[in-house]
């Protein structure tokens, strides 16, 4: 039992002393003091080596602590812009009630122009935060996606799973370009359309872009929509039938070998599930590292836009009856703006994190 265990911790060595996993070990160096950081200083070749001997669960205590860390350095980031908007509004409504005596609608609107453009500008400061953070989270994104599924799918073919390859290596290429470039290309200008209708239609009471607003929330809900359905749709319903033949296929060829080769048949049998072994549980772990690395890159940049988004529900709830309603109706818009960004992000990692899960899932075939 003992030799076959060493046999089985050298034949591991060996498997990941031929995988580069240099690009993996960037990225994960690159998670930044205020980023959801699980390697804490591991390499990604060594949070490997971690998860097949089951020391990663020793990190949970580490990993909750890292969560509060990551909340704390958010709402700190964005307390500031919350009180600004907040501070700015109520001079607003002060200011407009000690002249809406003398100085009439004129200088009402003067007051709110002011007001409204030192919001936008503050607003507009997140905007500009958010949407480089959540671009260079879709280009991470990708990036690993880029690196790990060839990975993948190198290691399930080398334990004989050859039709879950042939179905999985379009719906990555899929997802890697067709969805990734999509978000990129489509949702996020729509984001853009959306928050600059939001600024246009509240700089005036007789302007209204409400409907427009509509209209394009509604084209990004259907856009996601259409497309989560689909690829989560093909790609389950594909990796389960596919696994299920390279299961049946597999299994055929041990009872051949065993069976058919004189003498050494059983031993070659139990060396084939030896090595069978030994890729299974490297291509598990590599992508339970995957998940890790994803976390880290994903947590951050959903608790801001969620932060920003529940922060500028509270400035539109506190604004409501002491500001100018277009003040409070701006924020609800880019509300929804924000929350396209968020949709984002999460489709995009949920694909991820459902496309790994049915790769680990799929190749067990011993």
């Amino acid at each position: 039992m003992s030799n076959a265990i060493d046999e089985l911790a050298d034949n591991i060595n060996n498997n990941l002393d031929k995988i580069d996993f240099g690009d993996l070990d960037d990225i994960a160096h690159n998670l930044g003091d205020n980023d959801f950081n699980l390697f804490s200083g591991d390499n990604f070749t060594t949070k490997i080596g971690k998860i097949l001997s089951g020391e990663f669960a020793t990190d949970f205590p580490n990993v909750f602590a890292a969560i509060f860390n990551v909340v704390g350095g958010v709402f700190l980031d964005v307390l500031p812009i919350i009180i600004l908007i907040i501070a700015i509004s109520i001079l607003s409504g002060f200011m407009q009630s000690l002249k809406s005596q003398s100085g009439g609608d004129g200088v009402r609107d003067i007051i709110h122009f002011v007001t409204y453009a030192a919001v936008v500008v503050i607003v507009l400061y997140a905007v500009a935060d958010v949407t480089v953070m959540t671009g260079r989270t879709l280009a991470s994104m990708k990036a690993q996606m880029d690196i790990i599924f060839p990975i993948l799918l190198t290691l399930m073919a080398s334990i004989g799973g050859m039709v879950s390859v042939s179905v999985y290596q379009p719906a990555v290429v899929m997802l890697t370009s067709g969805v990734m470039q999509l978000f990129s290309y489509v949702i996020m200008p729509l984001f853009v359309i959306t928050l600059v209708f939001s600024v246009v239609g509240n700089l005036s009471s007789t302007t209204k872009y409400d409907k427009f607003i509509s209209f394009f929330s509604s084209l990004y809900k259907w856009i996601l929509g259409l497309t989560f359905t689909i690829f989560l749709g093909f790609l389950t319903i594909q990796g389960i039938t596919a696994g299920t033949h390279d299961g049946v296929s597999v299994r055929a060829a041990k009872l051949t070998i065993s069976s058919y080769v004189p003498f050494l048949g059983g031993y070659i049998s139990q060396g084939f599930d030896l090595v069978m072994a030994s890729s299974i549980l490297i291509k598990n772990a590599v992508g339970v590292a995957g998940l890790y690395l994803l976390f880290g890159v994903v947590l951050t940049p959903v608790l801001k836009i969620a932060a920003l988004i529940l922060g500028l529900k509270l400035a539109a709830a506190i604004t409501q009856p002491i500001a100018d309603a277009r003040i409070s109706n701006f924020l609800t818009s880019v509300n929804k703006a924000f929350s396209m960004l968020l949709a984002v992000i999460i489709g995009a990692a949920f694909m991820y994190f459902v496309t790994i899960g049915l790769i680990i899932m799929t190749g067990n075939i011993l």
